[in-house]
């Protein structure tokens, strides 16, 4: 490729040119074949906008389970074209590719370095092939890469702001907010004007943190002993073992509370904050206008789950032998986010100065480990994914394409079955289940040689800039 035609602007055009012949081939494909190209998902959001039209609750249509923000949005594919959110869900995805673009360059990669990994988003059959269909996971991207652009160029509150419609969007970005909270340390530092209130708390932290909880602060008194030891053991010996014991016992309660105070910045309670009030006044609006429906559908529903029909999860199989039993089957349910919340948890914990890895690892953990996971599930960790490849010390020759061959054969294999099972009839339920532990037991080994190969890159210097780590370098700056 000449450098004359690689430039971002072209890519763009590539990527929506792939779009739109995409759009027209599935007009077509709707129009005069019997499989249909448009998602079923597409209807139900269809359906749900059209009672929104009509002053109805979208949950009038069975099986929409989102936001009512969702169908609000695509109403003009009532009042318009059919195709307008499928038109709108292909735009996003040239949104999330100019901000994957602008991250990498932000982090010190040359443009046209950059463009080979913005493609694999932008060029990426699949991706193009899920938002063309009418699936609306591109809008959840360009939301979650949004706030991580917004962390990363200090714009604090837009960033809040847009966490917090993340998570009213879909609450799966919730676990996103491990990582960014162990982010705004002191190398972030305090990036906006705080309301008179939060400089209060922080006079009143500093003070407590200096007189009561430094390393060299006042002593805690130390009670006394009993006065009537057991007379097998000298009183000075029982004094001084208590003493001891006391004080390992007041001093571990000092550093807990010094850790917590340390912790709890005006940075980090005001993002809390600021996200909660957005999420909670989104919440608050929604409730008012369709009551307990929206809890229901939206967000209480994907708690107890139990989806019966086929997916990729390894959990599918026991769900769907349990469904019928209401108290085994929702408990199922519950266990299931026990080891995935707990991966999701120590990874966002451990890799979060490194933020993009951090939520790629959370992401395609939380993707392998759930009780129901599609075909569209993957874009929640693909558009991460050209983020965190530049630190990754794993080569494509033989072994990143090992890997990639290995995700795409377990897709396969399960895939296979499962045309057995929806158009030829045949009960391949326990197939299906054996190819799913196969995709599990590949997307294991992928996460794993991810964290192994993966170079550790802190997003701010000790300067608070931000580190450039691909190609530029930043100067006399490299811890």
């Amino acid at each position: 490729m000449s450098n004359k035609w690689a430039t971002f602007s072209n890519l763009c055009i590539a990527a929506t040119l792939l779009r739109v012949v995409l759009l027209l081939y599935g007009e077509w494909q709707d129009a005069y074949l019997t499989v249909k190209y448009t998602d079923i998902d597409y209807m139900v959001f269809t359906d749900a906008a059209r009672h929104v039209t009509q002053g109805e609750s979208p949950y009038e249509r069975a099986t929409y389970r989102y936001t009512p923000l969702l169908a609000i949005l695509l109403t003009p594919n009532i009042y318009w074209f059919f195709s307008f959110g499928k038109c709108i869900f292909a735009l996003t995805d040239i949104v999330v590719g100019y901000l994957i673009h602008q991250i990498l360059i932000l982090r010190g990669m040359p443009s046209e370095k950059a463009l080979w990994l913005d493609s694999l988003w932008l060029l990426n059959p699949m991706v193009a092939n899920i938002s063309t269909r009418g699936n609306a996971e591109s809008l959840l991207a360009a939301m979650v890469l949004g706030t991580l652009y917004l962390i990363l160029t200090r714009q604090f509150y837009p960033a809040c702001a847009l966490f917090g419609l993340a998570v009213h969007f879909k609450i799966y970005p919730i676990i996103y907010a491990i990582p960014l909270l162990f982010l705004l340390d002191k190398r972030y530092g305090d990036p906006v004007d705080f309301p008179h209130m939060m400089w209060s708390y922080q006079q009143a932290r500093l003070y407590l943190l200096q007189r009561y909880l430094s390393d060299g602060g006042a002593k805690f008194e130390i009670n006394e002993p009993p006065s009537s030891p057991s007379p097998s053991i000298s009183s000075s010996s029982l004094k001084e073992e208590y003493t001891s014991l006391s004080d390992r016992v007041i001093n571990q309660t000092r550093n807990l509370l010094r850790e917590c105070m340390l912790f709890f910045t005006p940075s980090r309670i005001l993002f809390g904050a600021v996200s909660a009030i957005v999420f909670f006044a989104l919440t608050w609006f929604m409730y008012q206008l369709y009551g307990d429906e929206f809890l229901q559908h939206t967000y209480l529903y994907h708690v107890t789950r139990k989806d019966h029909r086929h997916n990729f999860s390894v959990w599918f199989y026991q769900m769907y032998l349990g469904f019928d039993a209401p108290v085994a089957g929702k408990l199922m349910g519950l266990l299931t986010f026990v080891p995935q919340l707990a991966l999701v948890a120590a990874t966002g914990i451990v890799f979060a100065k490194d933020i993009f890895f951090a939520c790629f690892i959370q992401t395609f953990l939380f993707v392998t480990f759930n009780k129901v996971c599609t075909s569209q599930y993957f874009m929640w960790y693909i558009c991460l994914l050209p983020l965190i490849l530049p630190s990754t010390v794993t080569r494509f020759r033989w072994k990143g394409l090992m890997l990639i061959a290995a995700w795409a054969a377990g897709q396969g294999i399960w895939l296979n079955y499962a045309y057995h099972l929806e158009f030829l009839g045949e009960n391949t339920f326990f197939s299906i289940w054996i190819a799913s532990i196969i995709f599990f037991i590949i997307n294991c080994w992928i996460a794993v040689e991810l964290i192994l190969n993966h170079r550790f890159e802190y997003v701010y210097s000790t300067t608070g800039r931000i580190r450039w780590v691909w190609g530029l370098g930043e100067p006399g700056v490299w811890n």
